[in-house]
């Protein structure tokens, strides 16, 4: 790992332990397949890791991005292209207020940005990785 300006090692940021949804109650149906009836937990709260700081401020993107923006980010890939597809995922990431602190920031180079849609890419497509046994 490359040494910072002080000469100690960065280490990697940990991620929270995947918490498992509640299982969704699946049911027979009389003639067809199972339904699969899904709630949502109105009190999960969503855990936020750093992603860039400007000028101190941190901007943050959630550790667990939900698994329907993993799809939406793959399937605008694949319909419109990557900078549509990044565009999209970084917004909502980062949310409106984020996003636009990134876009306006003048002194962005390609390094920072190529570093900062590979890890919200990596983090947002850990989402569709199926939970260990």
């Amino acid at each position: 790992m490359p040494a910072t300006a002080k000469g100690t090692k960065k280490t990697a940021a940990k991620r929270p332990p995947r918490k498992t949804a509640p299982a969704p109650v699946v049911e027979p149906a009389e003639d067809g397949p199972e339904v699969v009836r899904l709630t949502t937990d109105p009190d999960k709260a969503e855990v936020r890791i750093p992603l860039f700081s400007i000028d101190g401020k941190e901007y943050s993107i959630p550790a667990r991005p939900r698994l329907n923006v993993a799809l939406q980010f793959m399937h605008m890939t694949r319909k419109q292209g990557d900078t549509t597809a990044m565009d999209f995922l970084l917004e909502k990431l980062l949310g409106t207020d984020g996003y636009q602190a990134l876009r306006e920031y003048d002194a962005l180079t390609p390094e920072h940005f190529a570093k900062i849609t590979a890890i919200a890419s990596e983090v947002t497509l850990g989402a569709l990785e199926a939970p260990k046994a």
